[in-house]
């Protein structure tokens, strides 16, 4: 693809899983050469370029810019304001990378609040840029109702079930709602959209994140290593058939590059959700599990037969061994939700995994062993200090 000198990426929720390897991969450059000529990365909590282990700048890669502090919940007026401060060249705007999200504890207003701030950056921008072709922002298998005791849907999933949601259950989750929102946006508009859906999803950050499980699996088996020892057996933290059920991962590498893929060929991809994922083989934690833990020198086993969700969480264990921890000179990774991410192993212990098929008449074929996400996401900790 030749390069197009008036590509200007906007990357929101730039220092969380999905958003920091995003700016990662502009910068490698993927694709290269690089249609992009510059890459704005907007994050809420504090970020220094020298603390986010991005590339540093190197001729032929996009000139990048960094502006913490970009509060979402804000006023339309307000944010238009805070875009014309913080993005240079904000006319030139042509793809915008959306990966903000707000937690809230009642699930409609959660949609509420998520679907305002999208409408409130695509309308900014749209305002702003007459260059703006493309926004891409993820989904979840949340989609699909994996959060209803044993599904909702038999897998392997498949788009079309995004569409046949109860509606009990369709007006707690942001993305059925964003794809109206988007779709009404960008009536007769020069820019379209699509949605990425994957389920775990894998990954490093320089500032913590929330539901990151290898984040808090890494700091767990950390944890677990320096009180046990080097070799000591690790059971799987959750049940029997949560180790058995079949799911896909996404390395946010795989997850990045088919965003920036989808985002530069927009007639393949328009106005659709996508499943995405390492690699369309389904795994299971039996597979995974040893080569998790095997990483830390550790053997990962079967859960024991009468584990229950009462057993010693990962969360415990770090938490009553924080001094082993500042001892080996640990910064920890900082994880929200992490209650959430003990009981991963004891309620998804159903099949869930992901057609690719869409994914792959569309045009992107790449594909890994699912694997090495989790290696590349541990490796990445250790650089940065926060496991040994």
């Amino acid at each position: 693809m030749a390069a197009h000198q008036d590509y200007q990426a906007l990357v929101l929720g730039a220092s969380g899983l999905i958003g920091w390897s995003v700016v990662n991969q502009l910068l490698q450059p993927y694709p290269s050469p690089s249609p992009f000529s510059k890459v704005t990365a907007l994050v809420n909590r504090p970020l220094r370029l020298e603390d986010s282990f991005w590339p540093t700048p190197s001729p032929g890669v996009p000139q990048l810019s960094l502006a913490s502090g970009v509060n979402l919940l804000c006023s339309d007026e307000e944010l238009l304001d805070i875009l014309k401060q913080k993005v240079p060249n904000f006319a030139s705007i042509s793809h915008v990378f959306y990966f903000a999200f707000r937690d809230n504890p009642n699930p409609e207003k959660e949609v509420e609040i998520n679907v305002g701030m999208m409408r409130r950056v695509v309308r900014a921008v749209k305002k702003l840029s007459s260059n703006f072709k493309f926004v891409l922002y993820p989904g979840g298998t949340r989609g699909y109702g994996i959060y209803r005791p044993d599904g909702i849907f038999s897998a392997p999933l498949v788009e079309e079930m995004a569409d046949e949601l109860p509606q009990d259950y369709a007006k707690t989750v942001s993305y059925p709602h964003y794809r109206s929102m988007l779709k009404e946006e960008s009536g007769n508009q020069p820019w379209t959209w699509c949605e990425l859906c994957p389920d775990a999803i894998i990954g490093f950050t320089p500032n913590g994140s929330g539901y990151s499980l290898a984040g808090h699996w890494a700091v767990y088996l950390c944890t677990y290593k320096l009180v046990h020892g080097e070799g000591a057996e690790v059971p799987y933290p959750g049940v029997q058939a949560g180790y058995d059920s079949l799911f896909t991962e996404t390395s946010v590498a795989t997850l990045a590059r088919a965003g920036i893929y989808a985002s530069l060929h927009p007639e393949q991809f328009k106005e659709k959700l996508f499943n995405i994922a390492d690699n369309e083989t389904p795994s299971s934690m039996r597979e995974r599990w040893p080569q998790i833990a095997g990483w830390f020198g550790l053997k990962g086993v079967a859960p024991p037969k009468s584990a229950n969700v009462n057993d010693p969480k990962p969360s415990d264990l770090i938490k009553c061994h924080q001094e082993k921890l500042r001892e080996a000179g640990v910064k920890g990774v900082d994880i929200w939700n992490s209650g959430q991410l003990d009981s991963y192993g004891y309620w998804l212990t159903f099949d869930r995994q992901l057609s690719l098929k869409r994914l792959r008449e569309a045009g992107f074929e790449e594909e890994r062993r699912p694997e090495e996400g989790w290696w590349e996401a541990f490796d990445m900790f250790n650089k940065a200090g926060m496991i040994v």
